[in-house]
């Protein structure tokens, strides 16, 4: 009678693993993450050669990353100027977002190798043909075992190796069946040791769970060098590619596209998908600006405040995180004297883009007050700054980066901090200032537009 395999149980979150089930992880603390895998004893030995010696920091000679440029700008952006080679990059989304056609798009600049577990060597060049995709680097291979990739890799010696995807490959040694959490730790420790062996940039695509992260073990965040999401909307056509991870570059950055017939564009006018013109302003409305990275991006925040008709008001955000605006609500109604208890509060920026930035606050608070009230604020007026819980007007981080960009965008008004009126007058802005210390102050500035 064949012995019963052992078990352990694993956290898919952080790898920890437990001789038993636990309704909670004691190392990371995250619930209902442990699951049963077969143990598994793979012999797999980390190849990558070490000297036998040590070395002071200071007599360690550094060499310039040599970086691949991709020929996409915004996703060299993201990846601090391009692929760094022996470096591990996984790239996650939702499904249908543009993950697989990204891949495409990059992997035509260079020599490539691209390993599909999901889609037939057919249905990869039927879509490289939609795209127009140069297939002259481009080499494709229908394969998920760890073994023959491996053999591919040192084979070939690829510039790039795309993985498409991570949760589709699996090791012989490895009895637990395919995308499970020793098949995905297995394979992704195999192909970070390949990538540093032989200076082959591999870029691994990953599902994602149904609250949104990663599928997989945590720990593979942490063997990887670049973590990438992809964000978007089915119903818009831009799509924002962030990096929550990277080893050789900003982690602030981020990256626009839309979707179009041909697959992915960069965006040339970052501006012009939060901020539309209008004809006419309207109450509720405010133009600001935020920092991502580099990049300055200004957007519209609407307001719509109505009287409720329930016991407790309601406050609902979209792209804006809902306790900033109840901390909000607070300063304006103890430090403005307005009155918000009776009345419902929405919150929505413009074209679905999220913000989590402070020196967004008074554009929120002044959207707020501009929806009851009922003053309409001229899109030719932006307005930036941070609130305090006493109600002090905070100065905005990157203060003349956003004037820069008002001034790009034809906004000729801003309503500012007053602690940064002069550097800003200094930089030789010619428009219209307007210092705000107090919140208090807001409501009457706001009636004099």
């Amino acid at each position: 009678m064949p012995k019963k395999p052992k078990t352990i149980f694993t956290c898919n979150e952080c790898g920890a693993i437990f001789q038993k089930w636990l309704g909670k992880c004691p190392e990371c603390n995250a619930w209902n993450t442990i699951v049963e895998e077969i143990k598994d004893t793979p012999v797999f030995k980390n190849e990558i050669p070490f000297e036998n010696s040590i070395h002071p920091l200071s007599q360690v000679l550094s060499q310039p990353i040599q970086r691949i440029t991709t020929g996409i700008g915004e996703f060299d952006l993201v990846c601090g100027g391009g692929v760094v080679p022996g470096s591990i990059i996984l790239l996650g989304g939702e499904p249908g977002i543009g993950k697989s056609t990204l891949a495409l798009q990059v992997a035509q600049h260079c020599q490539t190798l691209y390993c599909s577990g999901e889609e037939t060597l057919q249905q990869i060049h039927l879509r490289s043909c939609r795209l127009n995709i140069k297939p002259d680097s481009v080499h494709l291979a229908s394969v998920t075992d760890i073994d023959h990739i491996e053999s591919l890799i040192r084979t070939n010696t690829p510039q790039l190796v795309i993985i498409d995807s991570i949760q589709t490959l699996y090791s012989q040694e490895i009895t637990s069946p395919i995308g499970s959490v020793s098949q995905i730790r297995y394979t992704a420790s195999r192909l970070a040791d390949i990538a540093k062996q032989t200076q082959t940039c591999i870029l691994l695509i990953g599902h994602i769970t149904k609250d949104g992260s990663i599928a997989g073990p945590k720990i593979l965040e942490h063997i990887v060098d670049t973590v990438l999401y992809f964000e978007g909307d089915y119903t818009r056509d831009y799509r924002i590619l962030r990096a929550f991870k990277n080893r050789f570059g900003s982690i602030n950055e981020i990256a626009l596209f839309t979707m179009t017939a041909t697959g992915l564009a960069e965006v040339k006018d970052k501006n012009t998908l939060f901020v539309q013109s209008h004809h006419t302003s309207f109450p509720g409305s405010v133009i600001s600006a935020t920092i991502e990275g580099t990049r300055t991006i200004l957007f519209e925040a609407q307001s719509l405040v109505t009287a409720t008709s329930f016991s407790n008001p309601r406050r609902m955000a979209d792209g804006f995180d809902v306790n900033r605006l109840n901390l909000l609500v607070a300063v304006i109604e103890k430090h403005a004297k307005v009155s918000l208890s009776s009345f419902d509060i929405f919150i929505n920026v413009a074209g679905g883009f999220a913000i989590d930035d402070t020196s967004c606050d008074l554009a929120i608070a002044a959207a707020i007050i501009s929806s009851l009230k009922n003053i309409v604020i001229p899109h030719s007026t932006g307005i930036i700054g941070e609130l305090s819980l006493s109600g002090q007007v905070r100065s905005a981080s990157h203060t003349l980066r956003r004037i820069t960009e008002f001034v790009n965008s034809g906004i000729n008004t801003v309503i500012l901090p007053q602690n940064t009126i002069e550097e800003v007058s200094n930089a030789g802005f010619t428009g219209t200032l307007i210092p705000l210390a107090n919140i208090a102050e807001l409501t009457q500035i706001l009636q004099h537009l």
